[in-house]
């Protein structure tokens, strides 16, 4: 199935407290990215919407932990570089690379057992033999970041994942390279990497001194709860697809409903389904994220066309005693 491409940042809605990966605002996304290709493919197989549905929620994890590994890649690649000029006994090795090579939280990352298995069951060579990575490593050492991390009074785990942190947020969350070359490796990872970025920086900063490999990653759903979520949210999306006809064309004065944008309506559709069918979730907490969504991956005009449209079809559906839940 072909996904909206769009980059989304969903990162302050307020919403969601994210202590896991695969949250609930990553979940509407999926669902309405999933709807949204079910329908420009022809929209007859829902068992094929379930199966690109659980690959999508799957690859943006192994986004997360290819993301997370980066670092741990630039480590090696210097430490390799150290080893060689050691052998060609070399007169002189930079101190930066001999910091960098020895980085306590990147030693402490390398040896985490959950990225390690990932590490161990993918392979990385695109990455290790991609210019990006040399040309990054090139550009790390020389780097003003580089540069303030050697003015430290003292060179200890905490400076250490300092230096990592800056690093990450300005080789990889800014760069089109990456982007490009990620997209090479995996179409759903097209469009998730700015909010993954997000988790990877909240999971650098989690990282404490001494636990070696035992500390634990972000896991993929917070519980069996949220993994049901995704699914029943798709289900419902799809079956209110009819309604969702009615209730738009009742409520549209304004605008042709042959004319709004597809997406749009999806985004609606999934709207509907969680207000009728999630009885546990408040009413304005579905219209400010179904707007966010709206937002970044419509139009510019479409976050106050649907915050406009479920405004009014709340209206509509309380008025008919079928929300059983206030504003």
């Amino acid at each position: 199935m072909e996904f909206v491409t769009k980059k989304v940042v969903l990162l302050r809605t307020g919403l969601t407290v994210w202590t896991q990966m695969i949250n609930r605002v990553l979940i509407r996304l999926k669902v309405v990215q999933v709807i949204y290709a079910y329908y420009q493919n022809g929209g007859q197989n829902t068992a094929s919407a379930d199966r690109e549905l659980a690959q999508s929620i799957d690859s943006a994890y192994s986004l997360y932990k290819t993301l997370l590994f980066i670092p741990v890649a630039w480590a090696l690649r210097i430490r390799k570089s150290v080893a060689r000029q050691q052998r060609m006994n070399a007169p002189h090795i930079s101190r930066r690379e001999h910091l960098f090579a020895g980085n306590r939280f990147l030693e402490q990352l390398e040896t985490n057992v959950e990225l390690a298995a990932y590490i161990q069951s993918n392979d990385m060579d695109w990455l290790f033999e991609s210019d990006w990575l040399n040309d990054t490593c090139t550009r790390i050492l020389e780097s003003d970041i580089m540069e303030e991390y050697m003015q430290c009074e003292k060179f200890d785990f905490e400076s250490d994942k300092e230096l990592v942190r800056k690093l990450y947020k300005e080789f990889v969350e800014n760069s089109d390279e990456l982007d490009a070359l990620l997209e090479e490796q995996n179409i759903y990872w097209n469009g998730d990497k700015e909010l993954i970025d997000s988790f990877v920086l909240k999971t650098i900063r989690g990282f404490e001194d001494g636990k070696a490999g035992e500390q634990p990653l972000k896991s993929e759903f917070k519980d069996d709860e949220d993994r049901q979520f995704a699914l029943d949210l798709l289900h419902y999306g799809l079956d209110t697809a009819a309604e969702r006809e009615e209730v738009v064309a009742a409520n549209c004065r304004r605008w042709d409903p042959s004319r709004l944008a597809f997406l749009d309506v999806i985004i609606i559709q999934v709207a509907m389904a969680e207000m009728l069918h999630f009885p546990q979730i408040p009413l304005r907490v579905t219209i400010n994220e179904y707007v966010e969504l709206a937002k970044f991956l419509s139009t510019p005009a479409s976050g106050s066309f649907v915050n406009g449209m479920l405004d009014t079809i709340v209206k509509d559906l309380s008025s008919q005693g079928r929300l059983n839940k206030e504003l």
